[in-house]
């Protein structure tokens, strides 16, 4: 079976999709897993090696991973190298969820490195949104809720085993 890669801006809900559908697939949430492994949070590792160190991880964690699942963070599409990978691998969907509803659900998180203040995370949002509409194969609306962004997700998922 070939991978399922789930992409989107953070706070699109694509860890909440991944924890809704982790009990019926094998799902790797990368954000997650790196935190586990590097046994501190992606802010800190932001602080101590930089947004390229995380980069670096983190395409590492996407190559090996063997989930049929694949949840990424939301800047995996920034080198072109990880979304290659992708696109030659599995299939992409990608949750399209408007800007507005995105700020409503991160402005306040401490754990998202990038967020300072809204304009700056509006300029990378439509930095990225071309790269994601670039490579997805499956396009989700992100106003769905997390019961329908997991069922339309199962049904891609059932369609590849």
């Amino acid at each position: 079976m070939s991978k399922v890669y789930l992409i989107g801006f953070m706070g699109t809900g694509k860890s909440a999709v991944g924890r809704r559908l982790c009990t019926q697939y094998e799902v790797d949430e990368l954000d997650e897993r790196f935190e586990r492994e590097q046994e501190k949070t992606i802010a800190a590792y932001f602080v101590e090696h930089g947004e390229a160190g995380f980069r670096t991880r983190e395409g590492e964690l996407l190559k090996n991973s063997k989930a049929e699942l694949v949840v990424t963070g939301g800047g995996i599409v920034e080198r072109p190298e990880n979304r290659s990978f992708m696109k030659d691998s599995g299939t992409i969907i990608w949750i399209d969820t408007p800007f507005d509803l995105i700020w409503e659900r991160i402005a306040s998180d401490p754990n998202r490195p990038l967020v300072t203040e809204r304009e700056q995370v509006k300029q990378l949002f439509e930095r990225r949104y071309s790269l994601y509409a670039e490579i997805a194969t499956v396009r989700l609306e992100g106003t769905a809720s997390i019961d329908e962004l997991a069922r339309a997700i199962e049904t891609v998922l059932e369609e590849k085993s």
